[in-house]
């Protein structure tokens, strides 16, 4: 099986609140055989078991609640014989088990995909709908949506290859980015989740192809809303 066979067929399954308003756009992908940063995530090492390997999903959205760009992750690891041995997913910048057997209503992998719940609006990965509740503000942040461009790590002067910021908003972009997120991506959490389609191939990409396109897709956004708020 190939990298991007592995990728496919391990696609993780992803349960979103049946109000959420802001959808997935592309998905970078990553194959670690031997241990190392990840490039999408700076400061986490992935550590790959022997003979086994690690999927990383970087899952981009063109908004969070809370601002304009997200970038969430998943990362599976796999046995020399495809079994899944563990999972992880982003929260908020930290990282969190996703395969907890010992909690009632456990969802085991189906076919070699874990099971990940979104959180509304925030989109971090986690173990169980209920986590949602962990977040302080967890539902205010949704009804009452808004913020500026955000400049994630991955594109931050601190990472960014020539040590500068992949793209720079104007005020006039910040205030554009919290007048569409509280004027049409606000909604009131159900905590009831649907499962989402698999996702088709031509959102799947490479992490370096991904990156290469987020800043572009900032900027077009960016045009979007002034041409519309002027």
């Amino acid at each position: 099986m190939t990298d991007w066979e592995r990728l496919m067929t391990h696609q993780p399954i992803l349960h979103v609140d049946r109000h959420e308003t802001i959808p997935f756009r592309a998905i970078g992908c990553s194959v670690f055989h031997a241990s190392q940063e990840s490039r999408s995530f700076p400061g986490r090492v992935i550590r790959v078991p022997e003979n086994g390997c690690v999927l990383e999903y970087a899952f981009y959205l063109d908004y969070d609640a809370e601002h304009m760009y997200d970038l969430e992750h998943i990362w599976v690891t796999l046995d020399a014989h495809e079994n899944v041995l563990d999972a992880q997913g982003s929260f908020h910048g930290k990282v969190l088990n996703l395969l907890i057997p010992e909690w009632e209503g456990y969802l085991p992998p189906e076919n070699g995909r874990i099971h990940a719940f979104v959180q509304p609006g925030k989109h971090a990965m986690l173990a169980r709908p209920e986590m949602t509740r962990l977040y302080p503000g967890w539902d205010q942040c949704c009804r009452m949506a808004g913020g500026p461009v955000l400049i994630g790590n991955p594109f931050s002067a601190r990472f960014a290859p020539g040590g500068r910021d992949l793209f720079v908003p104007s005020r006039e972009d910040d205030a554009h980015s919290c007048r569409w997120l509280r004027e049409h991506l606000s909604f009131v959490p159900s905590l009831e989740f649907d499962v989402l389609p698999a996702f088709e191939k031509d959102r799947f990409f490479t992490w370096e192809e991904l990156y290469r396109c987020i800043p572009g897709w900032i900027a077009e956004e960016c045009a979007r809303l002034h041409a519309l708020y002027g």
